[in-house]
């Protein structure tokens, strides 16, 4: 650890300076993902900026600054948070860990879609990035890695209202691996029809197909057993087309078609 280099930064201009004068930076704030892991060679601490450790609520989304903790969010009771959002942050190792650990850092792990993943991908969650020179927003469904030289500064989490709200997670306690991951579905409904839907999955990758989700927009309901059938088949075939690069586990792929199926019946 003597070859390790930890900076602190006081304010957003202070990181930008040193993003562009320290090579092979990387941005930290907690620093739990590195439990078992080494330092990076070069880590510049974020955690106690202060435009970076705010939570603004509007009416309809609510933006958490990228060093909030996750026991800040889970201080917000669950009347003030989406139930799936919630059920993810309680899941999350210990009370101790969830004081230091941060949603910019859940969101920035590398070679892994931690657990707030699927929730913030079901939820269509925008992230706001900066650079000295410019500000700019990305649909989490669009987010693939951390740009360069780019600070990941908000997280703007929408407060739409479910019918239908299920959060699930698998892994070992207080544990990732390869087999760890979570799943939610969420689902509304207007005249009995479903009138929107959305389910993603997340571990070692991410999953969500719109255009799946869109196969049952307008079912009448209760859902049939052959709508849940049907429906079932369909969304087996995504997952294995989406995920057949991966070399993903059959037991993970099991588990999936197991919580849509559940999920599913909840329309029954």
């Amino acid at each position: 650890m003597a070859s390790k280099n930890f900076f602190y930064a006081k304010n957003l201009s202070d990181v930008f300076y040193q993003m562009k004068t320290i090579s092979n930076l990387t941005i930290v704030a907690g620093c739990t993902s590195f439990v078992e892991k080494e330092l990076p060679e070069n880590s510049l601490s974020v955690r106690d900026i202060a435009e970076l450790k705010i939570i603004d609520k509007h009416e309809r989304y609510i933006d958490f600054g990228s060093a909030v903790t996750l026991s800040e969010i889970e201080d917000l009771g669950e009347a003030n948070l989406p139930p799936t959002m919630y059920s993810a942050i309680k899941s999350i190792a210990t009370q101790n860990i969830r004081n230091i650990a941060t949603i910019g850092g859940n969101i920035s792990i590398k070679d892994f879609y931690s657990t707030l993943y699927a929730t913030l991908l079901a939820l269509d969650a925008r992230l706001e990035f900066q650079t000295g020179d410019e500000i700019f927003f990305q649909n989490i469904t669009r987010f693939v890695s951390m740009p360069s030289k780019t600070l990941l500064t908000k997280v703007r989490l929408p407060l739409e209202e479910w019918e239908v709200s299920v959060f699930k997670k698998l892994s070992l306690p207080n544990k990732l691996n390869k087999l760890s991951a979570s799943f939610v579905f969420l689902a509304n409904s207007q005249k009995n029809q479903i009138s929107d839907l959305r389910i993603a999955f997340a571990g070692s990758f991410k999953f969500r197909d719109i255009e799946l989700e869109n196969k049952l927009i307008g079912a009448h309901l209760p859902l049939s057993q052959t709508a849940i059938s049907t429906f079932l088949l369909e969304a087996e075939d995504s997952f294995n087309k989406a995920v057949e690069n991966e070399n993903v586990d059959l037991i993970l792929k099991r588990q999936f078609w197991n919580l849509v199926k559940y999920s599913l019946e909840q329309l029954t």
